[in-house]
C-alpha cells in the first residue's frame, strides 16, 4: 500500500525497524568514541570520586545508546499520534534532554574523560535527533 504525504498513517512495524536502525547507528557511534577514547587516546573513562569512581565500560555505553534511542522513538510515536505538533514537541524535548545529559560528564574524574564523555553524549544525541526525524517522523498534513 502506497503512503501519500497528505494522509495520516498508523505507525507499523516497519517504522520500528527504522528506529532500531537508528539505535544501532547511535550505539555504533558511542562505541567508536569509547574505543577512540580508551584505546587510541588511553583515557580512563571514570565518573565519581575516590572509591565511588565508576568505570564507563563498552557494554554500558552501547546499552545506554540503544535504550535511549528506542525510548526517544517511543515518545515520538506517542506524540505523533496525540498531537498535531508532535515532531516539533519531540525535537524540543530531545534537545532539552540532551542538554541535561551533559551534566553527567561533569562528574568525570579527569578533564579528558569529561571531554570524551561530553563528545559521546553530543554525538549520540545528534544521531538520535537527526536520525529519528529523518527516518521515523512523518509530517502530517491536516485539512481544515
Amino acid at each position: 500500500m502506497a503512503v501519500r504525504d497528505d494522509e495520516h498513517t498508523e505507525v507499523g512495524p516497519g517504522r520500528w525497524r527504522e528506529a532500531v536502525l537508528v539505535a544501532v547507528c547511535a550505539a555504533g557511534v558511542a562505541a567508536g568514541i569509547w574505543w577512540l577514547a580508551t584505546g587510541a587516546a588511553s583515557v580512563d573513562l571514570r565518573v565519581g570520586s575516590g572509591s565511588d569512581a565508576r568505570e564507563i565500560g563498552l557494554g554500558s555505553v552501547v546499552l545506554t545508546a540503544l535504550v535511549v534511542t528506542l525510548a526517544a522513538a517511543g515518545l515520538l510515536r506517542v506524540l505523533e499520534r496525540r498531537t498535531r505538533h508532535g515532531v516539533a514537541i519531540w525535537t524540543w524535548a530531545s534537545v532539552v534532554v540532551l542538554a541535561l545529559s551533559l551534566a553527567g560528564p561533569l562528574g568525570a574524574t579527569t578533564g579528558a574523560a569529561g571531554s570524551c564523555l561530553a563528545a559521546m553524549h553530543l554525538a549520540v544525541g545528534a544521531v538520535v535527533v537527526v536520525g529519528l526525524r529523518a527516518r521515523f517522523a512523518r509530517r502530517v498534513a491536516w485539512t481544515s
